[in-house]
């Protein structure tokens, strides 16, 4: 290896040595095409559960352009193009193979579903899986270029730039799981206590210090103990799954939904007086009276206590005192038939 081949790697390697995989794809747009001398390239993950390829990173005009055959089956959910391995032969066979494929003319060979493409100008395709430990982790496509093929000498380059992408896509991937599974509940893939506590102290402080409006909404799934009961511990980890999913649902921009306590959740609702945060946990409430839940032998339903407080500077120094407003009208609620709302009012300090 030559000192300015090495010294290229390892220029690449300081660069793309990140945790954010947003800031790794803005290294890869900005240096990737002059690193190797071509004019395009597309990073996707793998997502190997479902089966799907999720193309995250790429310098192209249009993502359907740079794969016609995948034209009719991209599914776009906010920036991310997703598509089934299946869509893509040249891709399932590096992935499905473990090794990489160059293809000299692939307007000619057999991956080719016959489809003109403007953008490969020059004719050589090569399609990278991305691996770690034997795990692949993505794939990475690169074409047209200034040469009109793709030598043996770039190969190799690229086949070494593709494992410090491995490498460093790998660590942001386990870093952002890591980072999430300190705010987020394992069960129900919302915000833990420990998070919903965080904001909510955050949302207070900038409440007293503003004036601006702050209500907190304590929610509670009424008879939960029976639902374990009679139907079994995993149908009541499904009931606070797809609880957790409401809520999410009616959470505006600002708002956040935490799970709270076992079968408790609480909302905070910046910018909401008590009348807002009501009209909230009525819809939430109304919403769950409507599902079902399939048992062994019939459907079962359930419901929910709602406990609205609003921070009063008058009466509330911290957040402890606010929650205890909504923990006491939940428990008016609980105790005046069940499935119902109730405001919670503060006494004024003396």
């Amino acid at each position: 290896m030559d000192q300015h081949y090495y010294q290229e790697l390892m220029d690449f390697y300081k660069a793309i040595s990140l945790l954010s995989l947003e800031e790794i794809f803005t290294v890869l747009v900005d240096r990737l095409p002059s690193i190797l001398s071509i004019h395009y390239f597309t990073l996707f993950l793998y997502d190997k559960d479902k089966r799907i390829l999720n193309l995250l990173c790429h310098n192209h005009p249009q993502e359907w352009d740079y794969f016609p055959e995948l034209s009719n089956s991209l599914k776009t959910t906010q920036s991310t193009f997703s598509t089934p391995l299946s869509q893509s032969p040249i891709m399932e066979t590096a992935i499905l193979s473990g090794q990489y494929i160059l293809e000299q003319c692939f307007s000619n060979s057999s991956y080719n579903r016959g489809k003109v493409n403007p953008l490969f100008k020059k004719d050589f395709f090569v399609t990278i899986p991305l691996m770690i430990e034997k795990e692949i982790v993505g794939v990475l496509n690169v074409n047209d270029g200034e040469q009109d093929t793709f030598d043996q000498s770039n190969l190799e380059f690229t086949l070494d730039l593709s494992e410090f992408i491995s490498m460093s896509v790998s660590n942001a991937i386990l870093y952002e799981k890591t980072r999430k599974l300190a705010v987020t509940d394992g069960l129900t893939g919302i915000s833990n206590r420990h998070q919903v506590e965080q904001v909510l102290q955050s949302e207070f402080k900038r409440s007293m210090r503003y004036d601006v409006p702050l209500s907190v909404i304590l929610l509670d799934v009424d008879c939960f103990k029976d639902v374990n009961d009679t139907h079994g511990h995993q149908k009541g980890d499904d009931v606070l799954v797809v609880v957790a999913s409401l809520l999410k649902k009616v959470c505006r921009a600002n708002d956040i939904a935490g799970r709270y306590g076992g079968e408790e959740f609480l909302m905070v609702l910046p910018q909401s007086n008590a009348k807002g945060a009501f009209k909230i946990a009525e819809r939430v409430r109304e919403e769950m009276m409507k599902m079902s839940f399939a048992a062994d032998k019939s459907n079962f339903s359930v419901t929910a206590s709602c406990g609205v407080a609003e921070f009063n500077k008058d009466s509330m120094e911290n957040i402890d005192q606010l929650v205890a407003v909504a923990d006491q009208a939940l428990y008016e609620a609980k105790n005046g038939g069940r499935n119902k709302t109730i405001i919670g009012h503060a006494k004024n300090k003396k």
